[in-house]
């Protein structure tokens, strides 16, 4: 008896928790069905038309404009080293200095030269090219003489045709005539002769203060150090290396841009370069030169454009991440980044359309600003974009909008390079 009436609970308990377990599962599918069938709320804002700046993207290596090696034009031993490693120099500023004493003999030696031969021609200066001998001493008093012996002559020939001197005494006049015309015309000769020794001796006192100045090692341009190669002490021979100057404001860009860009390369564009080292920076240039040919093996063709450095933070031999700014395209369409999904590839917005969300397939093309997107392809302007609850949507799903909203204008100048 007591056996059957425990039976008899135990089956008004199963019973009982069959039921209540039916009534449970039938209320929560009830909630997520609700739950489906409830719109989602999302935000949207609507495809805006703005400008974009087009750009040709490339890499490329930071030179220096100019590089120079200053090396010795004479042998001596350094004596003063005035620039090291780093330095900023000016065109014209000493760099080095070689011993100098036999070079300042030498000059006084070529000075006292030209000196003595310019005494011999009666002159204190060099005089020019168009100088006339006749105008030295001892052309003057030859030419007296000469005019005194012609004069002579004349009057003695005039005598002698009148019987009134003798053969003798009209010989001696004419022989007189003759000497004084000879010794004239070799005052002439030896007169021209000092004058092509004093522009030798002239040369020689030129090459010798040059020699005297090159003692000075002078930077031939402005820029700064990258190499020194000689310390004070040294005795350096002609043409050895002494310094490597390298100007780095501007800098030179060297990269490769790809052939089937070569319509939008025009000299003067704007060009702007970023680098590792500052990668919060842009540097702007200008495009100076393009390549008339095409390397064959890359199918690209080289540029040149010189890169702003007033600050002095680039270097030579920095590897520079560069944009050719080539045409602004007035209409393009951009959307917030927060309205893209992208998988494998795949970029895709949610258009929303009588409160249903449309899964659209699209294109992008270069960033706007800091938080937009260029859509090249697969949307239309003013059409609106879901910028929330991207992840739960579906194609088709209901949706509750709130919205739009706007985009912040973009700051002025602010387009990534594609």
């Amino acid at each position: 008896m007591i056996d059957k009436t425990i039976a008899g609970i135990g089956l008004i308990w199963f019973l009982t928790a069959q039921v209540a377990g039916c009534g449970g599962d039938t209320s929560a599918a009830k909630a997520a069905k609700t739950a489906q069938s409830a719109p989602l709320p999302v935000t949207v804002t609507p495809v805006r038309t703005q400008q974009v700046q087009r750009t040709v993207e490339l890499v490329g290596t930071l030179e220096a404009n100019h590089q120079v090696t200053v090396a010795a034009e004479i042998d001596g031993q350094v004596t003063a080293i005035a620039a090291d490693l780093g330095d900023r120099v000016n065109a014209g500023q000493t760099l080095a200095r070689v011993n100098d004493a036999e070079f300042r003999y030498a000059v006084e030696q070529a000075e006292g030269n030209l000196t003595l031969v310019l005494a011999r021609l009666g002159l204190k200066t060099m005089p020019s090219p168009q100088f006339d001998v006749n105008l030295t001493s001892g052309v003057v008093k030859a030419k007296a003489e000469f005019d005194e012996a012609q004069v002579n002559f004349k009057r003695m020939k005039t005598l002698f045709d009148e019987k009134v001197i003798s053969a003798q005494e009209f010989d001696a006049a004419d022989t007189r005539f003759k000497t004084a015309q000879a010794a004239h015309q070799s005052a002439v000769e030896q007169t021209r002769v000092l004058l092509a020794d004093a522009a030798v001796k002239e040369a020689q006192l030129a090459l010798a203060r040059k020699k005297l100045k090159d003692t000075t090692i002078s930077a031939p341009l402005a820029g700064s150090i990258s190499k020194r190669f000689v310390s004070a002490g040294e005795y350096v021979k002609v043409a050895a290396p002494l310094f490597t100057i390298v100007q780095d404001n501007p800098l030179k860009l060297t990269g490769m841009i790809p052939e089937r860009f070569a319509p939008q390369i025009q000299p003067a564009q704007v060009i702007e370069a970023r680098v590792d080292s500052f990668s919060d920076r842009t540097f702007k240039g200008k495009l100076m030169r393009i390549s008339p040919a095409s390397e064959v093996a890359s199918r690209s063709f080289m540029i040149e454009a010189m890169i702003d450095n007033t600050e002095r933070r680039l270097k030579p031999g920095f590897f520079a991440h560069a944009a050719v700014l080539t045409q602004v395209d007035p209409n393009a369409l951009t959307v917030p980044q927060q309205a893209l999904l992208t998988f494998a590839g795949v970029s895709k917005v949610y258009v929303i359309e009588n409160e249903v969300a449309r899964e659209r397939v699209v294109q992008t093309g270069a960033r706007v600003g800091s938080n937009e997107v260029e859509i090249t392809a697969g949307l239309k302007p003013g059409e609106l974009v879901a910028i929330s609850g991207l992840t739960r949507l579906t194609d088709g799903a209901a949706v509750a909008v709130s919205g739009p909203v706007m985009p912040r204008d973009k700051p002025e100048g602010a387009n990534e390079p594609r």
